[in-house]
């Protein structure tokens, strides 16, 4: 094989849906109509007509790949596993996902995803999110790791470990009000007087622990599973991991999500289940650059214009640095209290700029 396209030439993808996701237009070809009616349903805000030329052409193909050659296990730190593994072709990549067994190409302009797509359908809406975000990296944002909320196109970034309840924390800010801006990972670039936001086109996934203390969520817990969780001790509550989606404009109505927005705060997410009574702490921008790894976030296997697995994090100080002196960087340590951050991130951003 020459090329990750000959991978699904065998296969017809006569289904089309075009998509404009914050003024960046993609079209997907699949070939499942029961794949294609999921994937319109998922992206049904952004689902545009086909007036624009696309940036990226997104095949994503219900079949059995059996691609030739070898692939590569790309590491991880350790204690994480192996998630993926590459093989490179000239003019492109090959990724298999280790878990499901999908496979991915990926080539200027273009991609596909092959596999049981009905059963791992959010491995094939990574991958048309990560064919918008490399559109949008290529304008010079940056790529955060981070969910994020705002209140009349103002935004509140919110940042952390993982495990640090940015999610349970956007959501608990949807409850009060706000509007969600993205789920894990946030686009960012400082303009003239102002930081743009662009959010990504995916439901959040959160876990168990988020949903049942959640007043409006828990109720897609079965009545059973609440029992359960209710049960655990609440430390191994918060380290459960189960993700779920949540479709907020099914709970929320039409308009919960709002993908693009003006940076006024950034929250480092310091604390903890238990502990001190919640702190919070102002940073200046050169203090805030110590937690740039907090934030750090790359396309991975996805960004062809890096070999798969590197990192450019300390390149980028300096573009770090310029958004930090934008905003307002707080640090949030302490013990975990929800409540208590939907205030704090209300005042900041009901205040007037710097």
């Amino acid at each position: 094989m020459t090329h990750p396209e000959e991978l699904v030439r065998p296969f017809e993808t006569p289904l089309t849906l075009h998509l404009r996701v914050a003024g960046v237009p993609i079209r997907i070809l699949t070939n499942a109509e029961d794949l294609w009616a999921s994937l319109r349903h998922y992206y049904r805000a952004y689902v545009s007509s086909a007036d624009s030329l696309p940036v990226a052409v997104v095949k994503l193909v219900q079949g059995e790949a059996r691609p030739p050659g070898e692939f590569t296990d790309v590491p991880r730190e350790p204690p994480r596993t192996v998630k993926e593994a590459v093989q490179e072709l000239p003019g492109g990549r090959l990724v298999l996902k280790k878990a499901t067994g999908v496979v991915m190409g990926l080539w200027p302009g273009h991609a596909f995803a092959i596999g049981d797509l009905r059963r791992h359908l959010n491995q094939g809406v990574n991958l048309v999110n990560a064919c918008y975000a490399k559109a949008v990296l290529g304008r010079g944002h940056l790529l955060l790791h981070a969910s994020g909320v705002s209140w009349n196109g103002r935004a509140a970034v919110l940042a952390g470990r993982p495990g640090a309840g940015k999610s349970t924390a956007a959501l608990h800010l949807v409850e009060a009000g706000f509007r969600f801006l993205s789920n894990d990972r946030v686009l960012a670039k400082p303009l003239a007087g102002d930081v743009e936001v662009l959010g990504y086109p995916k439901q959040p996934r959160v876990n168990p622990g988020t949903l049942l203390h959640h007043p409006r969520l828990n109720t897609l817990l079965k009545p059973e599973d609440r029992e359960a969780l209710a049960a655990l001790p609440p430390a191994e509550l918060w380290a459960l991991e189960r993700k779920a989606d949540v479709d907020l404009d099914a709970i929320y109505g039409p308009g919960a999500v709002e993908l693009e927005g003006r940076m006024r705060v950034l929250a480092l997410l310091k604390w903890r289940l238990d502990g001190p009574p919640l702190t919070i702490r102002r940073l200046d921008p050169t203090e805030a650059l110590a937690d740039v790894p907090l934030l750090y976030k790359d396309l991975g296997v996805f960004d062809l214009d890096r070999p798969a697995g590197a990192h450019t994090a300390g390149r980028r100080l300096s573009e770090y640095a310029e958004l930090f002196r934008r905003v307002v960087v707080v640090e949030v340590s302490g013990r975990a209290d929800f409540a208590a951050l939907v205030t704090l991130v209300g005042d900041l951003l009901s205040a007037e700029p710097r």
